[in-house]
């Protein structure tokens, strides 16, 4: 495609021949994103990562509160899984892979158990205690020594068949690998990074120079709010009579004298003014690059800068429920696949076998202050005297549920027959 088709191809839908709107000769119809490296040097990141706060919050606060309140085990073993959880420091190991892929768009928790690494993993013959222990590399720590381009049935189509570290020549089988991957890539970007994903750092890079080069700016400013002239009179002739040094002296003296005794010394011709550099513009323009980096980066910027609440009667909260939202929303991608998983491997060695009935949920990020929780119960009880009133619904079934919610605890006596409806049976 020439570079004529493309500009056509780019122009609006409405034109204005004499203004350029919509033509070639528009501003607008040159604009075009371009494809950046996604292999960013890992130095950089790490290097971002350690010298700069934001980037630190922008890696560690999501898993964080992804993880905060973990999840509930729903099995008969529970204990013994939650045990093994943190045996292994499963939800320790979850965070600092999810971490280091948001910093360089990959990362991989290593299985260790009694079983051959180069060979596949058969989670089947996991037994009681077979997992050793888990261990954490980032994508640049892991090496690919195959790529499987010719199995599309494979699980692992297109992406490593085995795996070496970085220094060692142990070659492991992707199958011991659980991986936790970056930002989203489109499929013909992942085939460049061995299927790992974008780096969160790496696609906002620009704006976090933006803002941490907006702060230092403004601190050089602050440097030079004040800044004191002095006129002289015949100056301009001194200068002319090669007298730089004498008057460089002069004014290194009153500098001097300035700052000691807080005093200025002036002759009968000099004046001294003080210029007060202005910067009430300034605080907007930073206020709006950190909503910019904010939104970039998808968390409120009361979470990541700790700002308060803008807007008439705001509290945040709103901001704040949309985050929650977005993280429960992203752990589905983030964090659940490869934690399913390790749970084939972690479950195995606290149990021995995988129950049948082995399941978990999220708890809920945020939980309800008192009075919503009352003012729930309230509606849900008498939802439920309404559908006893009209027979809908049996009392043991209500009981069952506050019984399933661990609201209350019922014996197998203390249930009542299912043939009593409310207080008219």
């Amino acid at each position: 495609m020439t570079i004529k088709q493309r500009i056509m191809s780019a122009a609006d839908g409405l034109q204005n021949l004499v203004s350029g709107l919509g033509t070639n000769r528009g501003k607008r119809a040159h604009n075009q994103f371009l494809l950046e490296s996604v292999g960013n040097s890992w130095m950089e990141m790490d290097a971002a990562y350690q010298t700069n706060w934001i980037v630190r919050r922008i890696c560690d606060v999501p898993p964080e509160d992804m993880t905060r309140e973990w999840r509930a085990i729903k099995s008969d073993f529970a204990e013994e899984i939650e045990a093994e959880e943190s045996r292994v420091s499963l939800k320790h190991n979850c965070v600092e892979a999810m971490t280091w892929a948001r910093l360089h768009g990959g990362a991989a928790v290593l299985m260790l158990t009694n079983q051959d690494l180069e060979k596949p993993l058969d989670v089947t013959k996991i037994k009681k205690g077979g997992l050793e222990r888990l261990l954490v590399f980032d994508r640049w720590e892991l090496g690919a020594t195959t790529i499987n381009t010719t199995n599309p049935l494979s699980e692992n189509y297109l992406l490593p068949e085995h795996y070496r570290v970085q220094g060692g020549n142990q070659q492991i089988h992707w199958s011991h690998f659980a991986r936790f991957v970056g930002a989203r890539l489109p499929r013909r970007l992942m085939a460049l990074t061995q299927g790992w994903g974008d780096s969160e750092v790496r696609k906002c890079l620009t704006d976090i120079k933006d803002v941490v080069s907006s702060k230092d700016g403004i601190a050089e400013l602050m440097q030079e709010a004040n800044i004191d002239t002095i006129t002289r009179e015949g100056l301009s002739d001194e200068l002319a009579s090669d007298q730089e040094e004498a008057i460089k002296k002069r004014y290194e003296l009153f500098s001097q004298m300035k700052s000691i005794v807080n005093m200025a010394l002036l002759d009968s011709g000099e004046t001294l003014d003080r210029q007060t550099l202005s910067l009430s513009g300034v605080a907007p323009v930073m206020d709006n690059l950190m909503l910019w980096l904010s939104g970039c980066v998808g968390i409120p910027a009361t979470k990541l800068f700790g700002m308060a609440p803008a807007g008439l009667n705001s509290t945040g909260e709103g901001d704040l429920n949309n985050y929650y939202d977005s993280i429960i929303s992203n752990r589905g991608y983030a964090l659940e696949r490869p934690l399913t998983y390790l749970d084939q491997v972690m479950v195995r060695s606290a149990v021995g076998q995988m129950p049948d009935d082995f399941d978990f949920s999220w708890n809920t990020l945020k939980k309800a202050n008192v009075i919503e929780q009352s003012q729930a119960e309230l509606i849900n009880a008498q939802r439920d005297r309404i559908y006893l009133e009209d027979h809908v619904i049996e009392i043991n079934q209500v009981q069952q549920t506050l019984q399933s919610k661990e609201i209350y605890q019922f014996g197998e006596d203390d249930l009542t027959d299912g043939d009593n409806f409310g207080s008219d049976e």
